[in-house]
This record gives C-alpha cells, structure tokens and sequence, in this order.
C-alpha cells in the first residue's frame, strides 16, 4: 500500500502541472482503465462531451485511458487521494478499500435480461444508498454503476451444469471471492494474469475462461477454445466514481451538470455495449470451426447454479469485514432483483 501512495504522489505532482494552461473555467481529469475504442473509453469521450456542451465550454474533461496513470488501482487511489477528479474502474480495483464491493462478483445474482440488469442497476437502493455510502464514507461518490456486458464462458468442453465443472481447470481474477465460487462449483480455479490467458488455453494449463463477448472476440480467445457458452452468470459492472471532496464542493449548478451527464450516459452506455457485445459474438460464431459451438443455459440450468453460488455468500460476508452489513446489503439487492424479474 505505501508503494501506491508514493505513486500516487508523484502522478499527482505531475497532473497539478499538466492542466495548468487552460481556456476553460473548470479543467478536470478522469482515468479509465481500459483501452482506447473500449466500452469504458466510448462513455468517457462521450463524458467529456456531454460536460463541455452543457456548461457551454466551462468544463474541460482530459481522459487517461488504461496505463496512462499506472494500474487500475493506482488510478483509484488517485481518485481517492484527489490526484485526479473522476475514476472509471470496476468494483474489483478497489475490493481493499472498500470490501463490501465484492457482492458484484457473487455469481447469477443478476438475471439473464440485459435490459432487467440496466433498470436494477440504475434504480437499486441497495447499491445506489447502502453500497455509495460505503464509499461516500472512504472520501468517494459514486455517480453510476452500468454494465459493460453479461458474461460467458469458453472451454474446451460442454459446460450446462455445475457437475461439469469437475476437476475443469478455470482461470480466474486474483480474487478469493471467485476462487471460493469456482470451488464451489467443483472446478479447479486458476489465478492467472489476464496477458498469459491466451497461451495457457493454448497450451492446455487451463481449459477455460471468462468474459463478454466483446473481449472473447477481441483478445482470439475462440482460436483456442471449443464452446462458447452462453452463461450470463455474471455481468461485468463499471463504475464512475468522483473524488467526494471536490464533488461536494462544487457549486450548485456546476454539480447539476454532471448529475445531468451521468444521467444521459446511461441509456448511451447501455446501447454501446449491447452494440458491441452482440457484433463481436457474431463475428466469432461466424468463424467457428465445424466443431465448435455456442451453447446457452436454459432456465433450469441457470437455477441449479445459482443453488451452488448462494453457498459462497459467506465466504463474501467474511471478506466484506463487515459481515453484518453485508448480509443487509446482499439480502436487500437480491429482494429489488427477484422484484424485478416478477414484473
């Protein structure tokens, strides 16, 4: 930890005089951690568009993209420490920070319905109150969560049920949270960099992996792999956060502004990525090979592994430090989503 604040100084030192020549009343900066042409980097151009014609060029946003200003979760801590004024990373960045935040990696806690997720995700007290003042109280608002797509699978074998899941090899995230889930499951989860995946599926060291369409596509995942299954057994979640110091301290309709921004980002947001992950799928299933498959989780399917992955909740209590406040919070959004899905 005394690592990153000592880089997080020293970007700060950098950025205070990187914005210091500039035409606009309010020059502001925002590090994604993803890649230019991404999901992430489409809703921050858009961000800083959106800001510099509703206040008629009062607001300037300059956009960092992924490893300009270091790790993901440098990028967080320069938000947190006030280096910089907005952060686009996932809740995984900062899961030391704020623990309570690994409820977005509990498996089928969401549903299969894009469009369901985006209304729960947009209206959910449990996030939006319970979950923001989590970070509110560490110094951080957090304006939006979205959704960068659901996620699939890929393997090198038919995977429909928990009990296929035996002894499969699946790389995962450094995270305790989905190696508990993936055990549950009855898998053998592998931690791995995410820049070594594509020659450990290749060479067999793992049999499968994670992610949405869009990445699969992009990073030749497929050339390595036979299945793609459609699992939505989670979905990748975003969020913009601001550091809460200077967000507080704006003036009224300088903060009105933004709120306004946000708010036309997410249906944006939402198309982008819908867009995005559906063209990518279809690129990939067109170059299939005559072995290789899509395959999708039926309804009962998706219920069977949901039974498995409630049996993981404690492992999330006892790694959010506050295990009666998780409780609350894992119970309150799993009543809004099972609301959700009656309608």
């Amino acid at each position: 930890m005394r690592k990153h604040h000592i880089i997080a100084l020293g970007l700060a030192f950098v950025l205070a005089f990187s914005g210091i020549a500039s035409a606009a009343e309010y020059n502001w900066r925002l590090a994604e951690e993803e890649i230019l042409g991404s999901v992430s980097d489409i809703y921050a151009n858009e961000f800083a568009r959106l800001l510099a014609e509703k206040s008629n060029g009062r607001i300037k946003l300059d956009i960092y993209p992924g490893g300009t200003l270091g790790t993901p979760t440098e990028m967080f801590e320069l938000c947190l420490n006030g280096a910089i004024e907005f952060a686009l990373v996932g809740p995984g960045q900062c899961s030391t920070i704020v623990p309570e935040n690994q409820i977005f990696s509990l498996h089928f806690l969401f549903s299969d319905d894009d469009m369901l997720n985006e209304k729960v995700l947009a209206s959910s007290t449990a996030l939006n109150k319970m979950l923001a003042g989590v970070y509110e109280k560490k110094g951080l608002k957090v304006l939006s969560y979205f959704s960068e797509g659901a996620m699939y699978w890929t393997a090198n074998k038919p995977i429909l049920t928990p009990k296929d899941f035996k002894g499969f090899k699946m790389r995962v995230m450094p995270s305790e949270m989905l190696v508990e889930i993936y055990k549950a499951y009855g898998a053998n989860p592998t931690p791995l960099s995410f820049t070594e995946l594509y020659s450990a599926l290749q060479l067999n060291m793992v049999d499968g992996q994670e992610n949405a369409p869009y990445i699969i596509q992009e990073m030749k995942f497929m050339e390595v792999q036979q299945y793609l299954i459609e699992s939505k057994h989670n979905i990748y979640v975003m969020h913009t956060l601001a550091n809460a110091n200077f967000f507080n301290g704006l003036p009224k309709d300088i903060q009105e502004i933004v709120l306004a921004c946000i708010g036309e980002l997410r249906p944006f947001v939402y198309k982008v990525q819908q867009d995005l992950n559906s063209k990518r799928l279809n690129m990939m299933v067109k170059a299939f090979k005559p072995d290789q498959k899509l395959l999708k989780l039926e309804h009962d399917q998706r219920m069977s592994f949901r039974e498995v992955a409630k049996k993981t909740d404690e492992k999330y209590f006892e790694l959010s430090r506050n295990p009666k406040f998780a409780k609350e919070l894992l119970k309150a959004f799993r009543a809004e989503m099972a609301e959700a899905e009656k309608k």
